[in-house]
C-alpha cells in the first residue's frame, strides 16, 4: 500500500499549512494559540497506508535537538480530538502522542482507527488513511487536530528563532 500522504491545514479546514509564524512574543509570555489539522489522506480517492504511533515534537532547523527552543521544550501541546485540556511541553526527543478517534465514512463503510481492519500488531494505528472526501464531519479518522503554542521563558535570548515542528509515525 503507498505510504501516508501527511498534509497540516487550518482549523477550518480550507487553507494548507506549510510554515508556522509565531511572530514577536516577548520573554516571559505565552503566544497566541495555533490550531491545526493534520491529515493523513486529505480527499484521496484511493486508500494509503494508516499512520502508526504518531508523536509531534520540535527539532532545530536542521532537524536536530539544539537550540534554546527545543532544549527549553519552549512549545506546548494540546491534542483538541483527545479533548485534552492541558498544554504539554514538547521538544527534541520529547514528543507527545497524537490520534483522533474518529471515525470516516466513504463508499467502502465507515472506518475507525484501532477497530478492525485498522489494527496492528506493531503499534496504534492512529490517523486513518482510508480515501475520503477531506469533510471535517465525514472524514474525522483521517486527522488529528491541535492547539499549539510558544511559552517563552522569561530567560529566553532575544532574536528569531527557527525551528521545525515534526510528526512522526510509521507504517506498513
Amino acid at each position: 500500500m503507498p505510504s501516508p500522504i501527511v498534509s497540516w491545514y487550518s482549523r477550518d479546514n480550507t487553507t494548507q499549512i506549510t510554515k508556522w509564524d509565531i511572530g514577536t512574543v516577548d520573554a516571559g509570555s505565552i503566544s497566541a494559540d495555533f490550531g491545526v489539522l493534520i491529515w493523513n489522506n486529505r480527499g484521496g480517492t484511493t486508500d494509503v497506508s494508516d499512520m502508526q504511533d504518531c508523536t509531534i515534537t520540535t527539532k532545530d532547523s536542521l532537524g536536530g535537538n539544539s537550540g534554546e527552543l527545543v532544549v527549553n521544550k519552549w512549545i506546548e501541546v494540546k491534542v483538541d480530538t483527545l479533548n485534552e485540556t492541558t498544554f504539554t511541553p514538547i521538544g527534541g526527543n520529547t514528543t507527545h502522542p497524537i490520534r483522533t478517534t474518529g471515525s470516516t465514512t466513504n463508499a467502502d463503510g465507515t472506518f475507525t482507527p484501532g477497530v478492525a481492519p485498522h489494527i496492528s500488531d506493531t503499534g496504534s494505528v492512529d490517523i486513518l488513511g482510508v480515501k475520503n472526501d477531506g469533510t471535517k464531519t465525514n472524514a474525522a479518522g483521517n486527522f488529528v487536530e491541535v492547539t499549539l503554542h510558544a511559552n517563552v521563558p522569561s530567560t529566553a535570548s532575544a532574536g528569531v528563532v527557527n525551528f521545525l515542528t515534526r510528526v512522526a509515525y510509521k507504517y506498513v
